[in-house]
């Protein structure tokens, strides 16, 4: 677990992480989380604008593999008794602790601040965590794909914007032009948004676990394609 403890002391001891990561969607969970049951479709500002910093603090958390590959780290690794995929697994992680439990405590702020049930909370938190998983996949595959890891994460804060601009996490998806919609489909902030959304409107509905499923088959295909050798 050598790998996992530094990959974690190393993402947590990232300010912007922590910025991202923690501190301004505590801020905006505290301030603006409040649910009106009775207003369906209104768009939340708070639960929203906080999934995207997730997305991008989940990105900085696993920033350690693109250090390691700029600086020849993960060939040294890989060289010895570690295999790729141990060496990914305890990446990921390492990266998904954090996002986990701050997943958890919006959650327990929503409940203890602004009155939302359990069953509410826990539909937050794992629309959360799962959007950090799909993040922290794709920075995987970014990995594979940029080597300068400062334009890397230049490039990469664009691409997450307008991901989850098109997606509805900043923009309502009922006011998106309809291929505008058929894009985002194809984004993991989609199905965060719809996640939520059916869980605002109907709750814990099929519709719901069909969100979270894709955002599931997302995590895995990211990690399939940011395993590859090509990685090195």
């Amino acid at each position: 677990m050598t790998i996992f403890k530094h990959s974690l002391r190393r993402g947590l001891t990232s300010p912007l992480a922590l910025i991202l990561n923690c501190i301004i969607p505590t801020v905006l969970v505290f301030v603006a989380g409040y649910v009106d049951f009775d207003a369906p479709g209104e768009y939340h500002t708070g639960l929203f604008v906080s999934g995207l910093l997730i997305m991008l603090g989940a990105f900085y958390m696993a920033r350690g593999i693109q250090m390691d590959k700029a600086d020849g780290t993960v060939i040294r690794i890989l060289a010895g008794p570690v295999t790729m995929r141990t060496y990914l697994v305890q990446n990921f992680l390492a990266a998904m602790v954090p996002v986990s439990v701050l997943s958890v405590f919006l959650g327990l702020i929503g409940m203890a601040r602004h009155s939302w049930g359990l069953t509410f909370a826990i539909g937050i938190v794992l629309c959360y965590a799962l959007l950090g998983a799909t993040s922290i996949g794709l920075s995987f595959v970014w990995s594979c794909l940029f080597k300068d890891k400062e334009a890397s994460a230049a490039v990469f804060s664009v691409v997450i914007t307008v991901l989850a601009t098109i997606g509805g996490l900043m923009i309502p998806i009922s006011i998106l032009p309809t291929m505008v919609r058929r894009i985002g489909a194809l984004t993991p902030a989609h199905w965060a948004a719809r996640g939520m959304e059916t869980l605002m409107n109907d709750g814990m509905s099929g519709q719901f676990w069909l969100s979270l499923t894709v955002m599931l088959l997302f995590v895995v295909i990211y990690l399939l394609y940011g395993g590859r050798r090509r990685i090195m």
